[in-house]
């Protein structure tokens, strides 16, 4: 008989009682200062991360869980008496670690291992899993799963703004040539993730960060207005919490074919590199 487990990687943003309910398996990505590491949100939490990034000289490094502790996880479930698992991952156009994983499972001989490139992060990714999570504990098919997984991929939506570029560039995640653009002239460039390549790009470039965030809220709707169905919004940030609370009740009101909005805050892997200050909107199809 067929018993499906799910698992991802930090990234994803769960909490921890809703991975234990739904019984997700996280593997941490790590974020380091110089030679010392911290699994994200084990070892250094949010607050700390952001107030260490405040003082340190050098620019943070992230570090993807190693192929070993990957097959730790996947033995372990195996003993648990899983035969396949579902294991769904940071965007490869952000990391290296989903290829290499999708050629390490090919030794993996416990249990079935199929891997997916989410094609996203944060939030919205988290969302996906959790989707997932349910029903591998309704007892649906891995082809049922993977098949509303990957529906969800391709509704999903984001925009983000941060107030200093520098990271993006030193961690190769965005061009030199948009940086260079934005500290020039003193602008705050609006980014996506290329729906091609799932890279990050600048697609536009706005004076302030006020204008920054009008202007994304702006592009969210007319990319959703005429959706058949309602979405998920999430709206998130670096280290600014309550401006982001303040934005949600700024805007909610505004927004149409909108199921949910939630705030939060994204965690040291990624907020290593946007930086403090950044601020984003994302959005996925809303599973009735």
């Amino acid at each position: 008989m067929t018993k499906i487990a799910i698992v991802t990687d930090s990234t994803a943003y769960l909490a921890q009682n809703v991975c234990e309910k739904y019984h997700i398996t996280v593997a941490p990505i790590s974020v380091g200062f110089g030679n010392k590491q911290y699994r994200e949100r084990l070892d250094i939490s949010d607050a700390e991360f952001y107030q260490q990034l405040k003082t340190e000289k050098t620019f943070p490094t992230t570090a993807p869980p190693s192929m070993g502790t990957m097959a730790d996880i996947y033995e372990e479930l195996a003993k648990q008496g899983y035969t396949d698992v579902i294991s769904i991952h940071l965007a490869a156009g952000i990391s290296g670690f989903v290829h290499n994983l999708s050629q390490f499972v090919e030794t993996v001989s416990a249990l079935s291992v199929h891997v997916v490139d989410s094609q996203l992060s944060l939030q919205p990714m988290g969302y996906l899993v959790l989707q997932a999570a349910k029903m591998a504990l309704a007892g649906k098919s891995v082809e049922e799963i993977l098949t509303t997984v990957d529906d969800l991929k391709q509704s999903f939506g984001e925009y983000f703004v941060v107030d200093d570029l520098k990271n993006l560039v030193h961690g190769g995640r965005l061009n030199s040539g948009s940086a260079f653009v934005g500290s020039l002239l003193k602008v705050k460039p609006i980014l996506a993730l290329n729906p091609v390549h799932h890279n990050i790009e600048a697609v536009d470039k706005v004076r302030s960060l006020k204008r920054a965030k009008a202007e994304i809220v702006a592009r969210f709707t007319e990319k959703t207005k005429n959706l058949p169905y309602p979405v998920r919004v999430f709206l998130c940030g670096t280290d600014n919490e309550p401006a982001i609370e303040k934005w949600q009740q700024s805007i909610q009101a505004k927004l149409t074919n909108v199921a949910v909005i939630e705030t939060g805050q994204i965690g040291p892997v990624l907020g290593a590199h946007l930086g403090s200050g950044a601020v984003a909107i994302l959005w996925v199809k809303e599973v009735s």
